[in-house]
């Protein structure tokens, strides 16, 4: 499977890595604007500038490198490019992972909690909330996550940002949650002696484990607060760490402010590239329109289709049934894409049996592929044809996307209470499939059934995209 190729680095992105300094930087940009790119030139230059250190030193220690991704495909992807740039060896020590593996492995691979028995858990309390049960299992997590055990009253008092107004989180029922909802749950961990994911993040936060002198986190928009004040304390003395994220981006509810995690910014130690690279200007203003009028803050960027250079096909979006949306990639696939010079990837809201249909569609037209979705290396085949989940495709980048089956039914946007859309679903939902499209250098095909049009369908805008009833 193709990955990014070795790429010039711009007057942009040489600012940004042609000095090496000691300590901790953000760099923000929306997608196909090089963030990832970026950080792995840094990297290499991050790494040089330390050898030469401590060769000048005389000192025989290797030099520790982790570069940490958000999932287990774009950690496959971002190894492929890490280790184009530098080699591990006796001088350097390299560790590429999610942030869950690297955790678990430093903390000595404990006993973890079934996810399944960490959700009942959760649900036990939410009855006496008169609040949607997915609703109260998903504060309980954003405030754990947030929040170290002897802070948690601080929810009481603090702004709750990132997850839209309703429902509405009084002060009353934020107790109700906290005694009802999260201490039981602490209480029946401690009880039986397992973890979660968080309680990791958790002791790490406060445990000495390791000493890394150079730390890259890539898609640190769907960090926690506390998976970001562990890494913070598993660096060496003289670090330098950089942190690349685009909040616009952020698909999972983990909102927090750099100075509660110890991170103090400055103008510079805080960057934000503006250019496109990845996509057309075509491309980039469908995402664009996609993401027009939500709000965004500091470590967030809407996509700048003026800034993307190369001209493009216009994405399509195309409704009918599944079959019918097949058919037109397959024939999109056949007559207008090299496959042995192009990569295409399929993605889909849920994946799993989702693509069991086509998989056998493109096995039928002896078209090899390859399913990447929470794979934790990149693919080596000669297959450019890859399969994913639109989560598992954060930080990826292919020359042609196909986003088939797009349906109501796969990314719901009603509460489960009732049938009044939910505004911040929804706007999760923009979010993440305007992430899918930016994924793409060349062409975007989006599909649908007419009758079960999706919430996010209506951001479709004509003046960009160009619709076609199958």
């Amino acid at each position: 499977m193709r990955a990014l190729l070795d790429v010039i680095p711009t007057a942009e992105q040489l600012a940004l890595f042609s000095r090496i300094r000691t300590g901790t930087e953000i760099i923000r940009g929306a997608a196909g604007s090089g963030k990832t790119t970026t950080a792995l030139l840094k990297l290499r230059a991050a790494v040089g500038f330390y050898l030469n250190r401590q060769r000048r030193m005389k000192d025989a220690s290797p030099v520790r490198v982790l570069v940490l991704t958000f999932n287990r495909t774009l950690r496959g992807y971002v190894a492929e490019l890490a280790n184009r740039q530098i080699a591990s060896g006796d001088e350097v020590i390299l560790e590429i992972d999610t942030f869950s593996r690297w955790a678990k492995g430093l903390l000595g691979n404990p006993e973890m909690i079934e996810h399944d028995e960490s959700e009942d858990l959760l649900s036990r309390g939410a009855g006496v909330l008169n609040l949607p049960v997915a609703f109260v299992r998903e504060e309980a997590r954003y405030v754990m996550e947030r929040f170290l055990p002897n802070d948690l009253p601080t929810y009481l008092g603090t702004r709750r940002d990132g997850r839209g107004t309703m429902p509405r989180m009084e002060r009353s029922t934020r107790e109700t949650l906290l005694d009802q909802v999260i201490y039981p749950y602490l209480e029946y961990k401690q009880t039986s002696g397992k973890l979660d994911w968080n309680d990791l993040a958790i002791r790490l936060a406060s445990e000495k484990q390791a000493a890394y002198d150079i730390v890259i986190v890539d898609e640190t928009q769907d960090f926690s607060a506390n998976e970001i004040r562990a890494i913070m304390n598993q660096l060496s003395e003289n670090h330098t760490v950089t942190f690349v994220l685009d909040s616009t981006q952020r698909i999972y509810p983990r909102k927090f402010n750099w100075a509660e995690v110890g991170v103090n910014l400055s103008a510079e130690t805080s960057h934000k590239l503006t250019s496109n690279y990845r996509n057309t200007k075509q491309i980039a203003q469908f995402a664009a329109s996609i993401l027009s009028g939500m709000t965004v803050d500091d470590d967030g960027t809407i996509p700048n289709f003026s800034s993307a250079s190369r001209q493009g096909e216009v994405p399509t979006v195309i409704t009918g049934r599944f079959t019918a949306q097949m058919a037109f990639a397959i024939q999109k696939i056949k007559t207008s894409i090299d496959l042995s010079k192009e990569s295409v990837a399929f993605l889909h809201a849920k994946g799993g049996r989702w693509f069991n249909e086509l998989k056998d569609c493109l096995a039928r037209e002896e078209l090899p592929y390859v399913s990447i979705a929470r794979k934790s290396d990149w693919p080596e085949g000669v297959e450019n044809i890859a399969l994913s989940t639109l989560h598992s495709a954060k930080g990826l980048e292919f020359d042609h996307i196909f986003i088939l089956g797009l349906n109501a039914e796969v990314v719901p946007v009603d509460d489960e209470s009732s049938d009044i859309p939910d505004a911040e679903k929804l706007n999760a939902i923009r979010r993440l499939v305007a992430m899918g499209i930016g994924r793409a250098r060349q062409t975007v095909t989006i599909g649908y059934k007419a009758s079960d049009a999706p919430g996010v369908a209506a951001f479709f805008d004509d003046a960009v995209c160009r619709k076609i009833a199958l």
